[in-house]
């Protein structure tokens, strides 16, 4: 803790003001997706505090308004967010998963993620952001 202190009085203030901004941001966020969501996105697992707000399009890669809209968000399980996350699954345009050839049949499994998994609603806002998604993120 003291380290973290440490380097973060010697940060600019500015970047510690935007620090403090995207922390807000993100909490923000996260209270819009569990309003929005109310359960995973994928499997209606309905304890929200086992439930992650994953960004669609990246953080590092939105603008402000990006970075908080609703639909470039989806609540999700942490092992289908870390998935999606790192670009092993993703979702069409319909929310039909997109399974990553590069995760092995026997992973797959033991992360509990199956071909006819699909997210429960899709809106047309959702859509430019999975297209995203599909384009930068997933492996192929």
């Amino acid at each position: 803790m003291e380290e973290f202190q440490r380097r973060y009085r010697e940060l600019p203030e500015t970047e510690r003001a935007s620090l403090v901004l995207s922390r807000i941001g993100q909490g923000v966020f996260r209270s819009d997706l569990k309003n929005y969501w109310k359960t995973c996105a994928v499997t209606g697992c309905a304890e929200t505090e086992l439930l992650v707000a994953s960004h669609i399009k990246p953080w590092r890669d939105s603008d402000n308004f990006e970075r908080l809209d609703v639909y470039n968000g989806l609540l999700l399980v942490p092992q289908i967010d870390r998935a999606f996350d790192r670009g092993y699954v993703s979702f069409d345009d319909g929310g039909k998963i997109i399974i990553s050839r590069n995760l092995s049949d026997g992973d797959r499994k033991k992360l509990g993620i199956y071909p006819g998994m699909r997210l429960r609603t899709v809106e047309k806002n959702h859509r430019p952001y999975l297209e995203y998604h599909r384009q930068k993120i997933f492996i192929t």
